[in-house]
């Protein structure tokens, strides 16, 4: 499959979100009180949306563009921080009108993480890296060509779910 340089971005768009992300849970933090249970469930929220645009639109719809950062992991790939920003404030607004200001701070902490998890687990070099082994082993087995499992990064939760997760141990059937 031929890649695709469609997602190809700077990289001010690519590392905006690790500034812009805080900013949106102080904000957030700042309109209504924190409910830890909503913001549990926000968490939760995140982990399904993350693992369902990656199975769904990633390996789909949007599968060349994505291949993209399959084939060179370190490229500045990806949706642009300037349209999930968009997306987070209208969220927020939306989030604050209805009263699930603190689901928001869940659902975008989820997203902090997802972001920061991926780039580490790209990055053996960096210092968090010794601290996620699995999630890297996950990842480095969605990696490979032909292997269509193991679509949540920062938790394999609905992989286990969803019956889309394999170990390497298992590996012989897909192969």
């Amino acid at each position: 499959m031929a890649a695709s340089n469609k997602w190809l971005m700077s990289s001010v768009a690519y590392y905006l979100d690790f500034f812009t992300v805080p900013l949106f849970v102080i904000l957030a933090l700042c309109l209504a009180p924190f409910d830890l249970g909503l913001a549990l469930v926000g968490l939760l929220v995140w982990t399904l949306v993350e693992y369902s645009a990656h199975r769904f639109l990633f390996h789909s719809l949007y599968r060349r563009e994505h291949w993209t950062h399959h084939v060179d992991v370190l490229a500045f790939i990806g949706v642009s921080s300037w349209k999930t920003s968009s997306t987070f404030a209208a969220l927020l607004l939306f989030a604050w009108y209805a009263g699930l200001t603190s689901a928001f701070i869940g659902a975008v902490v989820g997203y902090f993480y997802y972001i920061s998890v991926h780039y580490v687990m790209h990055r053996p070099e960096h210092w968090a890296y010794a601290f996620i082994p699995g999630l890297v082993a996950n990842h480095d087995l969605h990696h490979r060509q032909g292997i269509e499992k193991n679509f949540g990064v920062s938790s394999p939760l609905w992989d286990h779910v969803f019956r889309t997760h394999v170990r390497a141990d298992t590996l012989s059937r897909y192969e």
